[in-house]
């Protein structure tokens, strides 16, 4: 009989690395929008514009029909409310005055906890204590990372996108769309209703950015984010599991510190990387432990 070990380490092995590089993008998106808005000569507007007139026409391709049934049009629309055009918004917005590692750190957790709380509200799914107790700790962190960035009135921003990202979850899991229609459904809404009154309003403005800038935040806006993170988020759940694959979103704070280091310049202070600690384990336990 064959020995099935090597073949099982070879899909942990898969589905962990399709996890990393997730989150490794998911982290470049807040390193990428912070550069966009600051010094990319683009605004929040811009870059919600870029996201959608990319993934669109390609994911479009892919899926070569409408990614959902009329009667799904109310949780599409919710979908696309959570982490559509006025997701990139909000959150680009907040990077007008705070820095990459904020955004990261506070976006990504919160997102992770008001989701768990929006599945316990509206899904009926039930929260341990040990989750209940890690939500706790999680906005402890949020609340010493705000202090030390400097006040909490910079992370409203943040937390309206993580709001948004767990609209876009409760959603999800609702709709019972794949992944790919999934993206496909909001990429399609998205351009349907913002790109017209988008180019009303601005007319050609963002060519006033370089080509360079156009290009790089077109790919990391629209393919990487878009399109590539969401594969490799579904291939890790596909590997591990719903709960294991979740579980690396709580990198992107860490991650986010790095890479806002390396390409931004943006370092950390002690109390700041002391509060994302609090805040990965925070998010982690909550993820983790289930009744």
């Amino acid at each position: 009989m064959t020995d099935p070990t090597p073949a099982n380490a070879a899909i942990v092995a898969r589905g962990v690395s399709a996890g990393i590089a997730a989150a490794t993008i998911w982290s470049g998106w807040y390193v990428l929008a912070r550069h966009g808005v600051t010094s990319g000569g683009l605004d929040p507007y811009d870059l919600a514009a870029l996201r959608f007139m990319v993934a669109a026409p390609i994911l479009m391709l892919l899926v070569r029909r409408a990614p959902f049934p009329m009667a799904k049009l109310p949780l599409a629309l919710l979908m696309t409310l959570g982490v559509g055009p006025l997701f990139v918004i909000v959150v680009g917005h907040g990077f007008l005055s705070a820095p990459a590692l904020l955004g990261g750190a506070v976006s990504a957790s919160s997102g992770v906890v008001f989701t768990l709380i929006g599945g316990r509200l509206f899904l009926r799914e039930r929260l341990s204590g040990m989750q209940a107790g890690a939500i706790a700790i999680t906005l402890m962190g949020l609340a010493w990372l705000a202090m030390a960035a400097g006040g909490s009135d910079r992370i409203g921003y943040f937390l309206a996108g993580g709001l948004l990202w767990a609209v876009y979850g409760v959603a999800f899991r609702r709709s019972g769309l794949t992944a790919l229609e999934a993206v496909a459904t909001v990429a399609l809404l998205s351009a349907l209703i913002y790109l017209p009154v988008y180019f009303w309003m601005a007319g050609a403005r963002m060519l006033a950015a370089t080509s360079r800038e156009l290009v790089l935040q077109g790919l990391g806006q629209g393919v990487l984010t878009g399109i590539v993170a969401l594969a490799l988020h579904a291939c890790a759940v596909a590997d591990l599991g719903a709960i294991k694959g979740a579980l690396f979103q709580s990198l992107v704070p860490a991650f986010t510190l790095i890479l806002a280091a390396a390409f931004l310049g943006e370092m950390p202070d002690p109390a700041e990387i002391a509060a994302i600690l609090i805040i990965l384990w925070g998010v982690y336990a909550a993820l983790r432990y289930r009744t």
